[in-house]
């Protein structure tokens, strides 16, 4: 994340590799005994080089064995190669310590750097790092205690300046102090890793520096000698308000659309694209796929008649995308001139009706009744990703769905599917593929007597 201060960048001080390490260095370090590749760096910054160091995680299967910092900071290193850390990779050949040690540096040049408040009557401005990773890899994932791929607001300050930035932060998104440094660090700093979605990250990273430039501007609270120019100072880092994007948890606005955010209405509410709602849409997508993939083997089999009824539910589908959106109301569905409660019924008497038992799919009926078949695993799957994202009102689990026109229609979808593979086992359409052999499946007992046997043939 770039702040509108002056940037500080950090520079790497020393690099090496180790192409396999003595037997005494990889017991000190406790290496694996298929990791004896290290690869060693120091830099002038430790927050922004174990940063660095998880990006490395993320490009090599190499992993950070030891990452430590110096004590008093980069102002008293102990010597002009030692900076203020050293980090430590290990892996099983010299060239995943490579690319680890490349996506480190890169990241430590480009990515990760502190920023610097300049403060009245000082020589040096105030240092912090308001850093976000997007996807943490499996270092930091580790010491913060959260899956990889977790958004990290990774935070530290000046002692005093921590405190007051971490309050701001954890009250400005929904954030969790995954793990809290206390002043003082070695290096005589403070902060904490703060987990979350990545919105909400972003957000309480900009929350910390802001609160941060609002303390160089004011150090001590209530000296009427700076309280009016506090006042008339606005945060360096605050959003801009006209931004033409807007976050709809943060209410932060973007004058770009950040790309791991998505519409979910329009410009002005972005929801993360792990919003449940956007689940269900990827759900609709993957449903209209599947139900594609059915028609194309509906028709290399020659049965014209199901491409058609195919096409249908596929409109259908497509249907339920803008109403998803929109908000419009789904009316209880039809197909093929059947309405929603006569498909669920026809479901119920295969055997009756097409001389069919509830039958299990198998690989005799061919990729017609596969492709069938994944098409309704599919259509559940939509269903209840409607469910979780259309919550009942008030949070009984009991209530009714608030878009239960969604679910529905999903259910009767799940329904007609499989009553397209009765039909086309049945024998009802031109061109199918007859099982060889009987079909399995349970069918209701006889009505004569003759035999009380219920359960799969």
């Amino acid at each position: 994340m770039k702040l509108d201060l002056p940037p500080l960048p950090p520079r790497a001080l020393a690099v090496r590799t180790i192409p396999d390490a003595a037997p005494d260095l990889a017991r000190v370090l406790d290496l694996p005994a298929d990791r004896r590749a290290l690869g060693i760096i120091t830099a002038t910054s430790d927050d922004a080089l174990f940063t660095a160091l998880d990006q490395g995680t993320k490009a090599s299967p190499a992993d950070v064995v030891y990452a430590r910092s110096f004590y008093a900071g980069a102002a008293h290193p102990s010597g002009p190669l030692s900076g203020e850390s050293i980090g430590i990779y290990a892996a099983r050949d010299p060239a995943e310590i490579d690319a680890a040690l490349a996506a480190c540096l890169a990241y430590l040049e480009n990515e990760a750097w502190f920023y610097g408040v300049p403060l009245a009557g000082a020589a040096s401005p105030v240092a912090f790092y308001p850093h976000v990773v997007a996807s943490v890899g499996r270092y930091l994932s580790a010491q913060a205690n959260v899956r990889v791929g977790s958004a990290l607001a990774y935070l530290i300050a000046p002692p005093l300046e921590s405190l007051i930035g971490l309050d701001a932060a954890c009250k400005a998104a929904r954030v969790r102090v995954a793990k809290w440094f206390g002043p003082p660090s070695e290096t005589n700093f403070g902060g904490a890793y703060l987990s979350g979605e990545l919105p909400a990250c972003e957000a309480a990273a900009r929350a910390f520096a802001a609160a941060i430039v609002d303390v160089c501007a004011a150090p001590i609270a209530g000296d009427p000698r700076v309280a009016a120019n506090t006042a008339r100072r606005a945060p360096a880092v605050a959003p801009a308000a006209d931004g033409k994007y807007r976050a709809l948890e943060t209410g932060e606005r973007f004058a770009d659309k950040p790309d791991h955010l998505t519409h979910l209405r329009d410009d002005v509410s972005l929801v993360p694209k792990t919003h449940p709602r956007i689940a269900v849409r990827g759900k609709l997508d993957l449903l209209q796929a599947a139900l594609l993939d059915a028609q194309v083997a509906a028709d290399a089999d020659g049965a014209r008649g199901l491409v058609g009824e195919l096409g249908e539910v596929l409109e259908l589908a497509r249907a339920l995308v803008g109403a998803e959106v929109t908000g419009r109301a789904v009316p209880a569905p039809t197909l093929w001139g059947m309405t929603a409660d006569e498909i669920r019924d026809a479901t119920h008497h295969t055997h009756e009706l097409y001389g069919v038992p509830f039958m299990y799919p198998d690989v005799r009926q061919g990729p017609v009744i596969a492709k069938l078949s994944l098409a309704r695993a599919v259509a559940r799957e939509a269903e209840l990703a409607a469910l979780i994202a259309f919550p009942p009102e008030g949070g009984l689990s009991t209530a009714a769905p608030a878009r239960p026109d969604l679910a529905y229609a999903l259910n009767r979808i799940s329904s007609a599917l499989y009553l397209l593979a009765v039909r086309y086992v049945a024998g009802r359409y031109e061109g199918e593929r007859r099982p060889h052999g009987p079909v399995r499946g349970w069918r209701p007992p006889p009505t004569d007597g003759s035999s009380n046997k219920k359960g799969p043939e």
